[in-house]
């Protein structure tokens, strides 16, 4: 799995795992993990269990770490391969050199991949232990190029939800916890030495620390040890280190088996273990030499709708739900692109509603519902894990005064989904959730927003990996962006006018991504009943939409869409 891909002094590394350890296929839920019967198990209890100079983690310290496995030979044997990181409850980031073969070309992580979490003990090892789910969906952020190592990152998404707590990646844009000089955490169960021939993984997961390094320094560095220009990317890049020794005794440096893994600063995932200089003899540690990482919130405007595009069809492509004005009766439509499926018939009526809006409060990848009843009470109508029927939970009380409703999603950047409401004062408030259909005090984030008829919002429509939000003022009819900062105490910029006239719909609706191209689009209905698809463009210009699509006639008899 790990392989040498340069020429030179030294050669670049990728430091995905070595072929050590087995385990037994799961089938996607909840089970305890065992090894197969008759299966070889390699364990390396024999070694000294750290990451060159690191030191033995719990999971409890570092519970949202996963192990990828891989079925190589369709034997039911599966191998680990790598580290990642749980970033939601059904998404895991990793590197994308570990879920390629040497060409690049993406492996069949759905039909023989899995992830192992909550264990720090190694799969394969004696007393194997956690839970074992399949993966569904693999997302590459950007064109990865395995000759360069570039690009190296990946977003999997989980068949089921877990229960163990994620960590959040570093937002796009953020430079402080990039600094030079600054310690960074990196986790792994890589290889405890140097040599191919003698050293095993380790057996437990390991931590270490390091100093990150200007770009300046990494460029400099790591392009002469490999002695070749350019292997060092600014921007896509970072490095770490004080050097390495050539000494397993002194030296700091994560090795194969590491790949994958996290590397954090201040509780966010800045990097994610990607290469290193090597030689056939010394896979790491090489004297005077640093770690390359993958700088994750360059990726986060590509990342970030992937981590947050729960769907009724479960892809990755938003699915308007919409009632019927007649009955009630409420219906999904799959998205395929930039057209709708047949309707399917959804659960309940919902004539007793006077606002509907999707959301995925406990991101476990099944859609939600938040509706408010003619009482004014809200409720949070979400997916029963037990028995796989939707169920309704009252979330707020006589909320039958506040204008509009709003879920577009991660507002405050904590990595869980928020809500929003426009009291009758035009106030706009700001509900953080909990992740689990909960709330925290709420707080006034914006004032006038009585002038507005429509309040919309679901996903990043600017492509920065932030929650935004639509409206149109009253009167004049002209839409406004309002860009989201990703700040809890000031979440949202400035209304930004980018359409001076939409009285051609009567409705607005903000499903999210519809065409699955990672930014969010926008629904509007004619008063003559068309549908229509205005696909996101990532500008927050007035060239914020592309061409209207139309999605078919006929859509004035649903009293309302979401």
């Amino acid at each position: 799995m790990r392989r040498l891909i340069a020429a030179g002094a030294a050669t670049l590394a990728m430091l995905a795992g070595g072929l050590v350890a087995t385990a037994q296929a799961a089938d996607g839920g909840g089970e305890t993990f065992l090894p197969p019967k008759g299966a070889e198990v390699v364990s390396s209890k024999e070694a000294s269990p750290r990451i060159i100079g690191g030191t033995n983690t719990s999971i409890s310290s570092a519970p949202w770490m996963v192990q990828l496995l891989f079925e190589f030979d369709n034997d039911g044997l599966f191998y680990f391969t790598c580290g990642g990181t749980l970033v939601a409850p059904n998404k895991v980031l990793t590197a994308a050199h570990c879920v390629t073969d040497e060409n690049g070309k993406a492996l069949d992580m759905v039909g023989h991949g899995m992830i192992l979490a909550g264990t720090a003990k190694l799969a394969g090892g004696p007393n194997d232990e956690g839970t074992a789910v399949t993966i569904s969906r693999s997302y590459f952020a950007g064109s990865y190029n395995a000759a360069e190592i570039d690009n190296d990152i990946a977003l999997l998404t989980l068949s089921k939800p877990l229960t163990n707590t994620p960590a959040q990646p570093a937002s796009y844009g953020d430079t402080a916890r990039y600094a030079a000089g600054t310690t960074a955490t990196t986790y792994g169960w890589g290889m405890i030495g140097s040599n191919p021939d003698f050293d095993p993984l380790s057996d437990t997961l390991q931590r270490v620390e390091q100093p990150l390094r200007s770009d300046a320094e990494c460029t400099e560095n790591l392009d002469s040890a490999v002695n070749t220009p350019g292997a060092y990317k600014p921007g896509h890049m970072i490095c770490a280190g004080e050097g390495g020794t050539g000494d397993n005794s002194t030296g700091k440096a994560t090795c194969p088996g590491d790949s994958g893994s996290p590397m954090m600063v201040s509780g966010r995932i800045i990097g994610i273990t990607s290469w290193g200089p090597a030689t056939p003899s010394e896979y790491c540690n090489l004297p005077g030499t640093y770690d390359a990482y993958t700088k994750v919130s360059t990726y986060m405007p590509a990342i970030q709708p992937r981590i947050a595009d729960s769907n009724f069809s479960r892809d990755h492509r938003a699915d308007p739900w919409a009632r019927t004005t007649s009955d009630g009766k409420a219906y999904t439509f799959t998205s395929t692109g930039e057209k709708l499926a047949a309707r399917k018939a959804f659960t309940g009526t919902f004539s007793a509603y006077n606002l509907v809006v999707q959301t995925d409060l406990n991101r476990d990848g099944y859609q939600d519902l938040v509706a408010r009843g003619g009482s004014g009470d809200v409720y949070w109508l979400h997916r029963s894990a037990s028995s796989a029927t939707y169920v309704k939970t009252k979330i707020f009380s006589a909320w039958n005064t506040f204008r509009a409703i709003v879920t577009p999603g991660d507002v405050n950047g904590d990595g869980k989904p928020d809500l929003l409401a426009v009291a009758s004062t035009g106030q706009l408030r700001l509900y953080p959730g909990q992740g689990n259909g909960k709330f925290s005090a709420s707080t006034a984030v914006g004032t006038g927003y009585q002038a507005y008829n429509q309040v919309r919002g679901q996903g990043d429509l600017t492509n920065d990996g932030k929650a935004d939000l639509l409206v149109r003022r009253g009167g004049t009819n002209a839409l406004f962006l309002v860009k989201g900062t990703g700040k809890s105490t000031a979440p949202f910029e400035a209304p930004v006018q980018v359409r001076p006239d939409w009285s051609l719909y009567n409705l607005i609706v903000t499903p999210g991504d519809v065409n699955g191209d990672g930014k969010a689009d926008v629904l509007v209905r004619t008063t003559g009943g068309t549908l229509s698809l205005l696909k996101g463009t990532g500008k927050a210009t007035s060239e914020i939409f592309a061409t209207p699509v139309s999605l078919g006639t006929g859509w004035n008899s649903y009293y309302s869409i979401a």
